[in-house]
């Protein structure tokens, strides 16, 4: 076993047991780096052990986590001295979902092992993940305290001063690193990400230009800095880069949808047309053909959207969200009736049965037919009992149908069974909104954003719920930069913004922002309202009043259609039906 033994030796971090010194426990506290300690060479890892740890590692990358725990556990018990084996546990628990065990096993590891970096950078991102930030700064900074070139440690220790809201000491720290490892390519990324977020673009370009340098092939950081060379209104160096980054992304669609966005952002829709006919390959698989037909659909090419879907359904007759697709390009032409026959052309062992029972059902709410749509989704739900598609479905139809109590009834009952679930709480919140009750909505989707604070449907709902009711707008305006900062380019999110800006009285940069939102977003009526408030916010009736008709042809919601009808009133008296 000479070999093995050679091998553990080789990729195997050994750390010599002991007791940390008063002294060292001073030191560290006081934030001053523990001196070195003169440690026995540690005996070679057991053949057995190092077995066991070799496999849990394999059942990690193959995503089999609870047989990595079972072989980690093996390993520790074989080598309980050995912090690699413990920190890969702790990992592997987090990874399965056992959050409070992983957070258990690793603070019993910070007493073990309290000098050992790595078992307070684990302790970080568990921290993280738990939402305990206060928690998550401590173990960074010890964590950078026993290893002051740890790049992890800062860059933890930055995104957790971000979760608390605390971005000048995010970029403080971002600087720090890159003072200590000027090679950062992930700090000055970061950093350049922060400075985008206050403005600061002549700064994050230098970041930016700095990151490609040291690696030509980041592809995030040419999409960054087309964002930015657009911001500064470098428009065509914008797509120019955007378009390298697509060439260095191999063609990634989710790419080709940005620089699809800086196209409709430069106002040529031509263009970007022209792009996504020469994105949309007949040889290209079927999700990414979709991505397109997505694009085709929110650009109101409704004809394109239906071709794209039908020659994914010519080889993939049950393809559930191609039929998505084609029925809701059906629905947008008002050809309802062929809608719903292809929704419900879905046999109940589809993947996709749910998703297009639901839809179908909503369809035929809007048309009035509650009983048979409520009926429609009863079925559906006696086959797929805890579907939390068909759950919500079941709620709107009652909403449509003018029963606001039972569909609340419905939304709460199934939130009780799973109190953490998004897609719930999001659709409760909007309900509660659609409602006329923001506190209720905001309260429901901040329990996303305590669970994931990057999620950028909560903070953009979160966010625009603010600003459409003018309070808070400094929280607002940080909850729709972060919303942004990881869905850059979303023509709602930008909408959102552009609305805080209408409410700060920043018309000109309102201005702006809204119309590359209702580029992107052409058929969105809630757009197109915010759009003509603001024109009437700068004396341009007559454009307002287009606008506001053309918001009332897509068929809003009744509240939206309410307001939308009472300024037409006001505008057009002699042209109201």
């Amino acid at each position: 076993m000479r070999s093995v033994d050679a091998l553990a030796v080789a990729h195997t971090r050994m750390v010599a047991t002991g007791i940390v010194t008063a002294l060292s426990v001073l030191l560290l506290a006081c934030g001053r780096p523990l001196p070195k300690v003169d440690s026995p060479e540690p005996a070679p890892l057991s053949a057995a052990a190092y077995s066991h740890y070799l496999r849990g590692r394999i059942a990690i990358h193959e995503g089999s986590y609870d047989q990595a725990i079972r072989q980690f556990r093996a390993a520790s018990l074989a080598a309980p001295d050995e912090v690699p084996i413990q920190v890969a546990l702790i990992e592997a628990l987090s990874k399965a979902g056992h959050r409070a065990e992983a957070l258990r096993v690793a603070e019993q590891a910070q007493e073990k092992w309290r000098h050992d970096a790595s078992v307070w950078l684990v302790s970080g991102a568990l921290y993280r993940r738990a939402g305990r930030d206060d928690r998550a700064v401590q173990a960074y900074r010890t964590a950078r305290l026993l290893d002051p070139d740890s790049e992890p440690a800062y860059l933890g220790l930055a995104a957790s001063f971000v979760a608390l809201d605390r971005p000048h000491r995010a970029e403080k720290t971002y600087r720090t690193l890159i003072d200590r490892r000027p090679d950062s390519i992930t700090g000055r990324y970061r950093l350049a990400r922060r400075l985008m977020q206050r403005q600061a673009y002549g700064p994050a370009e230098h970041q930016l230009r700095r990151v490609l340098e040291l690696d030509p092939d980041h592809v995030r950081a040419r999409m960054a800095l087309a964002r930015v060379l657009s911001t500064r209104g470098k428009k065509r160096d914008a797509i120019a880069m955007m378009r390298r980054a697509f060439d260095h992304s191999d063609g990634d669609p989710k790419v080709g949808k940005e620089l699809l966005g800086q196209l409709l952002d430069t106002g040529d829709r031509a263009g970007a047309l022209a792009l996504l006919s020469e994105l949309d390959r007949a040889d290209l698989a079927a999700a990414p053909r979709l991505l397109f037909a997505e694009v085709y659909l929110q650009l109101g090419e409704m004809n394109r959207t239906i071709a794209i879907a039908e020659a994914v359904l010519a080889d993939l007759p049950s393809h559930g969200r191609a039929r998505l697709l084609k029925a809701s390009a059906l629905a947008e032409l008002n050809r309802l009736d062929q809608a719903v026959s292809l929704l419900l052309d879905v046999l109940p062992r589809a993947r996709a049965y749910p998703e297009c029972r639901a839809l179908a059902a909503e369809l035929i709410a809007r048309q009035g037919d509650y009983w048979r749509a409520s009926a429609l989704v009863e079925r559906a739900l006696a086959l797929r009992p805890r579907h939390t598609g068909l759950v919500i479905a079941r709620a709107r139809v009652e909403e449509l149908g003018g029963h606001s109590g039972r569909a609340r009834a419905i939304l709460r009952a199934a939130m009780a069974a799973r109190p953490s679930h998004a897609e719930l709480l999001y659709a409760y919140g909007a309900f509660e909104d659609r409602q006329g009750y923001p506190h209720r909505a905001v309260a429901a989707v901040e329990k996303i954003l305590a669970a994931d604070p990057d999620n950028a449907t909560a903070l953009n709902f979160v966010g625009y719920s603010l600003a459409d009711r003018n309070i808070d707008l400094p929280r607002a305006e940080r909850l729709l930069l972060r919303a942004l900062d990881v869905a850059p380019g979303d023509g709602f999110i930008l909408d959102s913004y552009g609305w805080l800006l209408f409410r700060q009285n920043r018309l000109d940069e309102a201005l702006i922002v809204l119309e590359r939102a209702a580029r992107m977003v052409p058929r969105e009526p809630e757009i197109l309202w915010h759009l003509g408030e603001l024109l009437l916010a700068r004396q341009q009736p007559a454009r307002a009043v287009e606008l506001f008709e053309q918001a009332r042809s897509l068929r809003p919601e009744q509240r939206l259609l309410r307001r939308i009808e009472k300024r037409i009133r006001a505008l057009r008296p002699e042209r109201t039906e």
